[in-house]
C-alpha cells in the first residue's frame, strides 16, 4: 500500500479563463475582498480525469452520451453495469478496483446507493497573489445569419496572468478503510497524469502550465494538514506579474519542516519547472525536473 503524503502543486495561468464561475457571467472566481483567483478542486480532477481518458484508462465521472442527450449518474452506473457484465452489488468493488478516478477521489452513486470517499483528496486552489480580470470581445468569421455582413460578436473574461497553489493529500488510512487498494505505482502514475493533464490541456479559454510540485511522503500516517511551508516572493507588485520569473521560490521553512519532523518524514520529493527559481537547494531533498 502507498504510504501517507501531501502535495503542494503551483501551477499558473496566462492569458485564460482558470475556472470559469457560471452564476456570474463565466468571469474567473475571485475572492473579492483580496482579489486572489480560485480555481475548485473539480477543475484540477477535471484535467486528470481528461488525461486518463485520452490513455483508453477507466474513468466513471465522465461525460455520456445517451439516447436522450448526457446521462446523469443513476444513467452511467447502469450504463457500467451492463458493459462490465456484473450485477448492482458487484458495482462499488468493481469501481474501486478499476476506475482510477473512483479509487483515488471516490464517487457518489445514487443507484445502487453508495458512497465512497477517496482517499487522494484536492482542496481548492487560489493565486498567491491578486490578479486582474479583463473583458474583451471580438468579431467571429461566421455571421448570425446568411444575409448579414458581419460575424457574431463575442465576448470573454480572461487574467493576464496568475500563478495558484493546491493543497492535496492522500491519506492511507481512508484506503484501508474503504478496502481500496493504493500501490506507490498507482500515485507515481498520479503525479504523472497531474502534471500531463494540467500541461496538455490547451483551448483559448485554458491555458495553465505546471510548475512546482513538492511532495511529503510519510513513514506512518501523520498529516499537516496544509503544508504551507514554500514561500513565494514575487518581484514585482501584484497587478503587474506576468511571468513565473517574475518569482522566487524559498525552501527554508520546509526544511525547518523537515527537521522538526524527521522521524515521520521519509523523504521529501521537489518537481520543477525549469523556469522555476529557487532561492536554494538542500540537500534532504530528492530534485526532478518536469
Amino acid at each position: 500500500m502507498a504510504k501517507t503524503r501531501e502535495f503542494v502543486f503551483f501551477s499558473d495561468a496566462i492569458m485564460s479563463n482558470p475556472n470559469g464561475d457560471m452564476i456570474n457571467d463565466n468571469r474567473p472566481r475571485q475572492d473579492e475582498r483580496t482579489g486572489c483567483l480560485e480555481m475548485s478542486d473539480v477543475r484540477i480532477k477535471r484535467y486528470i480525469r481528461d488525461e486518463w481518458l485520452s490513455r483508453g484508462d477507466k474513468v466513471f465521472v465522465k461525460p455520456v452520451l445517451g439516447k436522450e442527450g448526457y446521462l446523469n449518474c443513476k444513467g452511467v452506473a447502469k450504463k457500467v453495469i451492463e458493459e462490465e457484465k456484473i450485477t448492482k452489488d458487484e458495482l462499488e468493488a468493481k469501481l474501486k478496483a478499476e476506475y482510477k478516478d473512483v479509487k483515488l477521489f471516490g464517487a457518489v452513486v445514487t443507484d445502487p446507493k453508495f458512497n465512497i470517499l477517496g482517499p487522494l483528496q484536492i482542496m481548492w486552489s487560489r493565486s498567491v497573489h491578486e490578479a486582474e480580470v479583463e473583458f474583451t470581445q471580438g468579431t467571429s468569421v461566421f455571421s448570425s445569419g446568411e444575409s448579414r455582413q458581419q460575424g457574431t460578436i463575442w465576448s470573454k473574461y480572461y487574467t493576464p496572468y496568475a500563478l495558484f497553489k493546491t493543497y492535496m493529500v492522500y491519506n492511507d488510512l481512508v484506503a484501508h478503510k474503504q478496502n481500496i487498494t493504493v500501490t506507490e505505482s498507482d500515485i507515481d502514475e498520479f503525479k504523472e497524469v497531474l502534471i500531463a493533464g494540467v500541461r496538455n490541456y490547451k483551448s483559448t479559454s485554458k491555458n495553465q502550465t505546471p510548475r512546482l510540485l513538492v511532495e511529503v511522503v510519510y513513514n506512518q500516517n501523520h498529516i499537516d494538514g496544509e503544508l504551507d511551508y514554500v514561500t513565494v516572493t514575487a518581484n514585482k507588485q501584484d497587478l503587474e506579474i506576468r511571468s513565473i520569473e517574475d518569482f522566487d521560490f524559498d525552501l527554508a521553512p520546509l526544511l525547518d519542516y523537515y527537521h522538526k519532523h524527521r522521524d515521520v518524514i521519509s523523504s521529501i520529493n521537489i518537481y520543477r519547472h525549469s523556469k522555476v527559481r529557487l532561492v536554494q537547494e538542500y540537500s534532504e531533498f530528492n530534485y526532478y525536473y518536469l
